[in-house]
């Protein structure tokens, strides 16, 4: 027999088998350790792709990157579209106040008004209805940076002033 057989059987064998007995503890603890960390990540990988079948990392960074794209597309269009409203939104209609009134004293639950209608400029209308028992008046008059050219009555200058306020 040769001579490394020779040590096995003698008082070195014990010494052989408990480091074999170590070495194979520590190398099962090691895959433990490898299939612990795979399971881990083969998670991470099927949250990325959202449990798909076959699927492979770089798929889904591909697929992720498009609806990235896409978005950025969508949101420059966004972006244009709010530019455009920012611009129109100090000609439109912002500031509304209306004052009720009886405009005359046999004429009760204030059926006359003074509505005035503007923009961030203070520019738009004062529409004035004014209502008696035989018949009832409208009038508009047009407001150019909260002046007008037109005598106001003292409804329609609180219609305007009370915008002020507000």
């Amino acid at each position: 027999m040769p001579d490394n057989f020779r040590l096995l059987r003698g008082e070195n064998a014990e010494y052989v088998l408990i480091t074999l007995l170590v070495l194979t503890v520590i190398l099962l603890f090691a895959l433990l350790m490898v299939l612990v960390r795979m399971k881990r990540m083969t998670r991470r990988l099927d949250a990325l792709t959202h449990g798909i079948e076959n699927a492979d990392l770089e798929h889904t960074l591909i697929a992720h990157m498009d609806i990235v794209d896409q978005s950025v597309r969508r949101m420059d269009t966004l972006e244009q579209a709010v530019g455009v409203l920012q611009a129109q939104m100090p000609s439109c209609l912002q500031r509304v106040n209306m004052v009720r009134y009886d405009a005359f004293e046999d004429v009760g639950g204030e059926q006359s008004f003074s509505l005035a209608l503007l923009d961030a400029q203070r520019n738009g209308v004062v529409i004035t209805s004014v209502y008696s028992r035989m018949d009832v008046r409208v009038y508009a008059k047009p407001i150019l940076n909260g002046r007008t050219t037109h005598n106001l009555s003292r409804e329609e200058e609180r219609a305007i002033r009370e915008l002020a306020v507000n």
